[in-house]
C-alpha cells in the first residue's frame, strides 16, 4: 500500500496538486511512512506554499536521518528563503566542501553572499561557476545583481540578458532585465518583458505587480486593475496588491471604491502605513478633518515609522490645520536628528504659527546644511519680507533668480516688493525675464497684466490679461476684484474679453 501511496503522490506532485499532495502525506504518515523521504516531501510541500520557516524544519528532521546531497541543499535553500541567511550560508558551505562539483550548491552559495552584503565573496564564486562547462545563466544573473547593488544599472540590464540569452527559460533573469530596463526609462521594454515573464509563468505575482504599476503610471487604468485582479485572483491575501488596487482608483477618481479598499487593507492589517495616510487623504479631500487627525496622529504614535512616512504624516496634518502639533512633534528631535525635508516642515509650522523670527532662524541652518537652493532663498526672502527686512529680503530673492532663473516664487515675491517701493519698471523686467524661462505661465502673465496696469500700459495689460486667460488663468473672483486692474476696466477690450472668456464679470 505505501508503494501505490508514494506512486500516487508523484503524479499529484507533478500536477501540482497541493491540497492532495497534503492528504497523501498524511495517509503515509498514519501507514507509518514519516521517515526521510516523508519529511522532506513535507519540506517540499511547504516550500511550495511560502512556508520556508516549517520546510527548513523538516528537511532538517530528512537530513539528521539519512545525509542525502539533496537533503543539505534543499536545507540551504529554505533557510535562505527564510531569511537566516548565515545560517544557510553556514550550511551551502558545507555542503560545497562534500560536494564540490555541484554547480547548484555553488550558485545557492554565491547568492547567500549577495544577501549578506558580502560582494568579494559572491563575485569569486561567480567566476568559479563560469570557469565549469555549463549552467552559466545563474551565476550571470548574480553578477547583475551585484551590478545592481553597485548602482550600474546598464551593465546590470547586460548582465541579465545575457543570463536570459543562455536560458530562455529561467525567468528570474527575464525579470530582473526588466527591472533594469525600468530603471534606465526604457519602460516599454521593461513593459513588454514583465509580459512575457507572464505568459512564461502565469502565477509570477512580482511580475503581475510591476505590469501594473508601469500601467498606472502611464494612465492606463484599466489595464492596471485587469493586472492587478488577475494577481488578487493567484493570491488574495497580497496586501500590496490591494493597495495598488485603492491607487488605481485614486487614479480613476472613483474615492468611494478607493476608501473601501484601503479599509479593507486595514482591516487585514491595521498598522499598514501607507493605507492610512491614503484614507487620511481621501477624509481632508471629503472635508472630513476630524476623521483624518485620528488616522494621522495613529500613524505618528508608531515607533517604527520612517522618515518618508513622518514627513508625509506631518504634512496631512499641516493640512489638517494641526500645524501646532507638528511643531511640537519636530522640536522634539535633536537638531542634528532632522533632515532637510523635516526642517523644511518645522521652518513653514513655524512661519504659520506667526513665529516669523524661529522660522528664519531654522531656514538659515538649512541653507549652512543643505546649500543655497532657489526655493530656500525664496522661501526665506519672503520671509524677511513679512519680518520687515525688505533690503535683506531683495538680496536673497535675486540670489535665487541666479541659482535659478525659472523660480516663480522668488520672481513674484520679488516683483512684489519691487511694486510696493513704486519701481514698477524693474518689477516688470524681473517678471519679462522670468516670462523667457516659462512663457505659457499664466500667473506670471497675470503678474504682468497688473504692473503694466499699475504703469498706465494700458495695451501692454490687456494684451497680458488675455495671454494669461488664454493659458489658464481661472480665478474670476481675483480678476473682477484687484485692484491693479481696475483702470483697464473701463476698456471696451476689456468687456470684450469678458464676454469671449466667460469668466470677468
Amino acid at each position: 500500500m505505501a508503494t501505490a501511496l508514494w506512486d500516487l503522490y508523484e503524479n499529484q506532485k507533478v500536477k501540482g496538486l497541493s491540497a492532495a499532495m497534503r492528504k497523501t502525506l498524511a495517509k503515509l504518515e498514519k501507514t507509518g511512512q514519516a521517515d526521510h523521504r516523508w519529511f522532506n516531501s513535507m519540506g517540499e510541500l511547504a516550500m511550495q506554499e511560502k512556508a520556508y520557516a516549517v520546510a527548513a524544519r523538516f528537511f532538517k528532521l530528512a537530513r539528521d536521518e539519512k545525509p542525502l546531497p539533496s537533503y543539505h541543499l534543499n536545507l540551504g535553500n529554505a533557510l535562505f528563503y527564510s531569511g537566516d541567511f548565515d545560517e544557510a550560508k553556514r550550511i551551502l558551505e558545507a555542503y560545497r566542501t562534500r560536494f564540490p562539483e555541484d554547480i547548484h550548491g555553488l550558485i545557492d552559495l554565491a547568492n547567500c553572499h549577495l544577501k549578506l552584503g558580502e560582494l568579494t565573496q559572491a563575485k569569486a564564486i561567480c567566476q568559479e561557476g563560469l570557469s565549469r562547462k555549463t549552467g552559466h545563466a545563474p551565476f550571470w544573473n548574480c553578477l547583475g545583481e551585484l551590478a545592481h547593488l553597485e548602482g550600474d544599472a546598464a551593465k546590470a540590464r547586460q548582465l541579465f540578458d545575457r543570463a536570459y540569452s543562455k536560458a530562455p527559460e529561467y525567468v528570474d533573469a527575464l525579470f530582473n532585465r526588466a527591472n533594469m530596463e525600468y530603471r534606465l526609462g526604457r519602460v516599454e521594454e521593461a513593459l513588454t518583458d514583465f509580459s512575457l515573464c507572464v505568459r512564461k509563468d502565469e502565477n509570477f505575482e512580482a511580475a503581475w505587480m510591476n505590469m501594473a504599476i508601469i500601467r498606472l503610471e502611464k494612465g492606463e487604468t484599466y489595464q492596471s486593475r485587469r493586472d492587478v485582479e488577475r494577481l488578487l485572483r493567484l493570491n488574495p491575501g497580497n496586501i500590496d496588491a490591494f493597495y495598488l488596487l485603492g491607487r488605481i482608483h485614486l487614479a480613476a477618481n472613483e474615492f468611494r471604491a478607493a476608501r473601501e479598499v484601503f479599509q479593507e487593507i486595514l482591516k487585514r492589517d491595521g498598522n499598514h502605513m501607507a493605507a492610512l495616510l491614503a484614507l487620511a487623504r481621501l477624509h481632508l479631500q471629503e472635508s472630513e478633518p476630524a476623521q483624518a487627525e485620528t488616522l494621522l496622529k495613529r500613524v505618528l504614535a508608531n515607533p517604527e515609522l520612517g522618515d518618508e512616512e513622518t514627513i508625509a504624516c506631518l504634512s496631512l496634518l499641516m493640512e489638517a490645520g494641526e500645524t501646532a502639533l507638528c511643531v511640537q512633534h519636530l522640536q522634539r528631535k535633536p537638531d542634528g536628528a532632522l533632515n532637510p525635508a523635516a526642517r523644511k516642515l518645522l521652518i513653514l509650522g513655524a512661519w504659520r504659527l506667526g513665529r516669523t523670527q524661529d522660522a528664519i532662524a531654522h531656514l538659515e541652518s538649512l541653507l549652512i546644511a543643505e546649500g543655497e537652493t532657489a526655493s530656500n532663498l525664496a522661501l526665506l526672502g519672503r520671509m524677511l519680507l513679512q519680518s520687515g527686512a525688505p533690503e535683506l529680503a531683495e538680496g536673497r530673492l535675486r540670489k535665487a533668480l541666479e541659482l535659478d532663473p525659472a523660480s516663480r516664487a522668488a520672481a513674484f515675491e520679488l516683483a512684489g516688493l519691487l511694486s510696493e517701493r513704486g519701481e514698477e519698471g524693474q518689477a516688470v523686467t524681473v517678471l519679462e525675464s522670468l516670462l523667457r524661462e516659462v512663457p505659457d505661465d499664466p500667473d506670471c502673465l497675470y503678474n504682468l497684466a497688473c504692473c503694466h496696469a499699475r504703469n498706465h500700459n494700458f495695451d501692454d495689460s490687456l494684451h497680458y490679461l488675455k495671454s494669461a486667460v488664454e493659458f489658464g488663468f481661472r480665478d474670476q473672483d481675483k480678476i473682477h476684484a484687484d485692484r491693479d486692474l481696475q483702470a483697464i476696466r473701463q476698456f471696451k477690450e476689456y468687456t470684450e474679453l469678458a464676454g469671449q472668456a466667460g469668466l470677468i464679470g
